[in-house]
């Protein structure tokens, strides 16, 4: 009796030490990262310490392979939120803001193009290719379900505030494959977390992008811009909805202006930025006037930023790129479109985003 029990203590021990064996050490990685510029390119991500005095400000190159060893596959989009960077790709990568060492991927999409984070739990992304918005819960890394858009609707874009987001349907590139339509989301009723299709709000054509106001929410249509047959096309308009009743209050066509996307407001809530076939243009709330901006560029996404100056000045920047200028971020005054500064990175830029 007394040799069997010396041998299950001889097995304890045994066992113990091979779990102790193959259990992964902690990697401490360091905070090289943090606040900045990230520049999200076709090759990955981009850190630039724009913060730092200008003889130490340096651009650290694909960020993210550099500390998982990794590559983004496919990178299209990136969010940040809290402490954590959300690049889409061919699937959801995560990255801590600090380290930008992986918190893990998640898979299950079949054309993934943006996302946001609506609460410390949940995730929406945006998959253009299922039509639907697909619900990611961030503490199990798995998609949950989903919330369809409409069939073909081609979702693009998405934005949120306190407990509804809205999704563009930006449809396709001809008059057949239009879409005029954009999907409400409640993801949160009393206090309570949901999922629920709110309603389906008609704008004009091809909605792609769109900016909260102080008081409205305000919606970029595309309009039809099909270089293959351009008479069909038509001008893009801005549509201003009522965030919390669904209703459209009014809309603005703009003049002249053909195949705007990426709409941003300023800190202010007092100026448009958007791009176009043929450069990029400012508006002002009450008028809704499209104005030239910085002309002669083809610019895919915009970011406008506030930074300081001296001790008592403040100045917003507009961030962009020149699909003719491989490997440049350009950065404009906001409110003159003087030129401040090009920053070189290697491959084709695709967004900017501040933390």
């Amino acid at each position: 009796m007394k040799l069997l029990k010396y041998f299950l203590i001889l097995f304890l021990v045994i066992s113990s030490c091979k779990k102790e064996e193959k259990s992964d050490p902690t990697i401490n990685l360091p905070n090289d990262y943090g606040a900045g510029m990230y520049i999200l390119t076709n090759q990955g991500v981009s850190f630039y310490n724009y913060l730092a005095v200008d003889s130490l400000r340096v651009v650290t190159e694909n960020i993210y392979k550099k500390v998982n060893n990794t590559d983004i596959i496919q990178p299209k989009s990136i969010h940040i939120s809290g402490k954590q960077a959300y690049i889409i790709g061919d699937k959801l990568y995560i990255a801590n803001m600090e380290t930008f060492g992986s918190e893990g991927t998640v898979s299950g999409f079949s054309d993934p193009v943006s996302c946001k984070k609506i609460d410390e739990d949940r995730l929406y992304v945006v998959d253009k290719g299922a039509s639907s918005v697909k619900i990611v819960d961030l503490s199990k890394l798995e998609v949950l379900g989903h919330i369809e858009t409409g069939d073909t609707s081609m979702p693009t874009n998405i934005v949120g505030s306190w407990y509804r987001v809205f999704v563009m349907n930006g449809g396709g590139d001809t008059y057949e494959y239009r879409d005029s339509s954009v999907v409400a989301i409640d993801y949160a009723q009393s206090g309570v977390a949901t999922n629920n299709f709110s309603g389906k709000i008609e704008v004009g054509y091809n909605p792609n992008s769109a900016a909260f106001s102080q008081t409205h929410l305000l919606v970029l249509c595309r309009g039809i811009y099909d270089e293959q047959n351009p008479t069909s096309n038509t001008t893009s308009s801005v549509y201003r909805i009522g965030a919390w009743s669904n209703i459209v209050y009014e809309f603005k066509d703009l003049t002249g202006v053909f195949n705007a996307d990426n709409l941003i407001i300023n800190s202010a809530k007092s100026r448009l930025f958007f791009t176009a076939e043929n450069g990029v243009y400012y508006t002002s709330l009450d008028w809704l006037i499209p104005h030239m901006h910085t002309s002669g560029i083809d610019a895919s996404f915009l970011t406008v930023n506030t930074e300081q100056i001296n001790d008592s000045t403040w100045r917003e920047y507009l961030y962009t790129n020149d699909a003719n200028q491989s490997g440049k971020v350009l950065k404009y005054e906001a409110w003159t479109g003087f030129a401040i500064d090009t920053i070189i990175v290697n491959g084709n830029i695709l967004d900017v985003v501040f933390y």
